[in-house]
């Protein structure tokens, strides 16, 4: 067993020895996990600022990670990724519906067999989840149950994103509409109701709690906050950075569809101001969730052994680079993730530069559940923060085995679009949208450098351009044109990487003898291997598809087996597969907005006194139905829309 998994059994000894955790009892068995994610949440605009209860009870009680990133910022991808540990090239599930992928193609691909819960599972725990789950399970394949969940109780499509009509499905179970309340008001309630069960049994428990706040109605381009948090922080707008709008000389830099963006006039200015508005305003209920999960914990005398995290899916940008609102892009705003920590041995008010990702999540729960190596799924990219977690001063980001973590493979396959209203006027949905990008995060080098499927390529010194403006790889002098060398060397290792050489990927680039010659940019950089890494092919795509394909994408270092290549043998071949379960009508309409002050501390049972099953005609539809929507003149948004995660 690997050090980092002895660090709970170790813990507990010490608490019980009065060691640890001052005057609270002793954990009597493995510490429970609560995870709480939200959706296209930003760190880099500042929303976590206006979350008063994170700030008091997370950041200030816990530990801030503000070098954790998404590999994939998209819904569905960055999601599938947690549950596997794995890099999206190797789940294959690349975008938030097919055929890219979505909740369907989760399940054909035989993953929803062999993931998370199952795992937390065999450790002892029991395992929950609340809230929206994947894209894509929803009223048409809701009764496929997401597997390995003692309990699972999920946002359906089409409602996931509609706040107040909140349609969830226990247990694949017919959907239940719970009519006068609103979305982060209903998750809230059944998150305490779970907690309340969870803390009276005898194992240790796993719960994620996921409310689509701060994510868009797609229909209004907007967040929707609760009711009483309609009117707040009237006079915020959103942050000036130095990439907010920018001028010709940097727009003219970024490749693909982005270089050929106009200024945001005053009017799109002012709906990104509106919209960023409209998040902080949605996360004052995430705020809630997160302030009555800790005080009912603490209720129950078991908040000393819980693990608490609080993250998203993916981060988002308002007016960066001249967009107005969306996600799906490898800078900064929408891959680097707000990510706070607080439980056992996480030291309390510390921020920390120690890089992770989201596929790192899996493999840190394994080993806070004390699963030994042996026992754990042999296809793993990420690794263990859990001794992060506990030594976050190690800002170098050393893991569980002492190795510098400096390199981040981002990915993307297909299509882009903006949240915004003026959306098809700029010309989406943007199909040229897919890269492979390698973000270096150490002490001693900070770069971003991406290849786009049109063949440009953007490289950004991040720690003297932090906005990512100046795109080194134009006209690149000598010291740079080595640079990119380097950095396109280890990206056509990362973007097929599997296993152990996504932990380590330098070590597959070895030009002498030594085995470990080169562990580092900073070392890779020593001229004497100057034609060594400058004899690699560039990483390019064929063309821009929609999808993954290998054809498409060569080379690849190490070249690809041929079987079982991007995690093949973990997964069954979905290519051409159909999907049924995207989106369907929506039939159910809210006349109000709710989530009055009155509604604040509501409970399930006051909820479940308005709920009720969604009747076959609101999930089929029949003709009179059809004929008062066309009455109501209530269309069906454009395609595009569906593409929203």
């Amino acid at each position: 067993m690997r050090e980092s998994a002895l660090v709970p059994t170790l813990a507990i000894a010490l608490a019980s020895l009065g060691v640890m955790g001052g005057c609270s009892p002793a954990p009597s068995k493995p510490a429970n996990i609560i995870m709480i994610m939200t959706d296209d949440q930003d760190r880099r605009l500042g929303s976590t600022d206006y979350q008063y209860v994170l700030q008091r009870e997370m950041k200030a009680k816990g530990t801030e990670f503000v070098n954790h990133y998404a590999t994939t910022a998209n819904c569905c991808p960055s999601r599938t990724s947690v549950f596997r540990g794995q890099m999206v090239h190797n789940t294959n599930v690349t975008h938030v519906n097919a055929p890219g992928g979505n909740y369907d193609k989760f399940v054909i691909s035989g993953q929803d067999t062999d993931y998370l819960p199952f795992w937390m599972g065999q450790a002892g725990y029991r395992v929950e989840y609340i809230g929206k789950f994947l894209n894509g399970y929803s009223q048409k394949n809701y009764n496929i149950t997401p597997k390995g969940w003692d309990h699972i109780d999920a946002l359906i499509d089409p409602y996931t994103y509609v706040f107040n009509t909140p349609v969830m499905s226990m247990n694949g179970q017919r959907p239940v509409y719970y009519e006068g309340y609103h979305q982060s008001d209903v998750i809230r309630a059944k998150a305490l109701d779970r907690i309340q069960y969870l803390t009276s049994q005898e194992k240790p428990f796993y719960l994620t709690i996921a409310p689509s706040s701060p994510h868009v109605q797609n229909d209004k381009y907007q967040p929707i906050p609760l009711s009483r948090h309609a009117h707040d922080f009237e006079n915020v707008t959103a942050p000036r950075s130095r990439n907010w709008n920018p001028a010709d000389r940097y727009q003219h830099q970024k490749g693909s569809w982005l270089a050929t963006l106009p200024l945001m006039n005053e009017s799109v200015q002012a709906f990104a101001d509106h919209t960023f508005r409209q998040r902080i305003r949605a996360l004052e209920g995430v705020d809630e969730i997160i302030e009555d999960v800790i005080n009912l914990l603490d209720t129950k005398r078991v908040l000393h052994n819980t693990y608490v995290i609080f993250t998203t899916d993916n981060g988002y940008h308002i007016g960066n680079h001249r967009i107005p609102a969306g996600k799906a892009l490898f800078y900064a705003e929408d891959t680097n993730l707000p990510f706070v920590v607080r439980g056992p041995g996480v030291p309390a008010g510390v921020v920390s530069k120690a890089p992770g990702a989201h596929l790192d999540l899996a493999p840190t729960f394994l080993d806070i559940a004390g699963m030994t190596e042996d026992q754990r799924p042999l296809f793993l990219d990420g690794q263990s923060l859990l001794h992060q977690w506990h030594h976050p001063e190690s800002s170098a980001g050393e893991s569980s085995g002492g190795n510098a973590k400096e390199t981040l493979n981002v990915e993307f396959w297909g299509m882009c679009i903006i949240e915004a209203p003026n959306g098809v006027e700029l010309g989406l949905p943007f199909m040229n949208n897919s890269y492979k990008t390698l973000r270096i995060v150490g002490e001693d080098e900070s770069w971003l450098y991406s290849r786009w499927c049109t063949g440009q390529t953007e490289l950004y010194n991040t720690a003297k351009d932090p906005y990512e403006l100046d795109n080194l790889a134009i006209n690149p002098p000598g010291d740079i044109a080595r640079l990119i060398d380097r950095l396109n060397t280890i990206l056509l290792v990362t973007k097929s990487c599997s296993k152990g050489t996504c932990r380590q990927p330098w070590t597959l680039l070895q030009p002498g003898s030594q085995p470990s010659e080169i562990l580092s940019l900073k070392q890779a950089m020593n001229s004497k291997y100057d034609n060594f890494f400058a004899k690699f092919p560039k990483v390019s795509f064929k063309e821009c598809l929609q999808i993954q394909d290998i054809e498409n994408e060569m080379p690849y270092f190490p070249p690809l087996p041929e079987t079982g290549a991007l995690g093949q043998q973990y997964r069954n071949n979905t290519d051409n597969y159909k999907s049924e379960g995207e989106g369907g009508m929506r039939y159910i309409e809210s006349p109000d907005q709710y989530g009055s002050w009155e509604q604040r501390h509501v409970t399930m049972a006051e909820i479940n006194r308005t709920a009720r099953e969604v009747t076959d005609a609101e999930i089929y539809g029949d003709l009179t139905m059809e004929k008062r929507r066309r009455d109501l003149g209530l269309v069906e948004n454009p395609e595009w829309m569906q593409w929203i995660g």
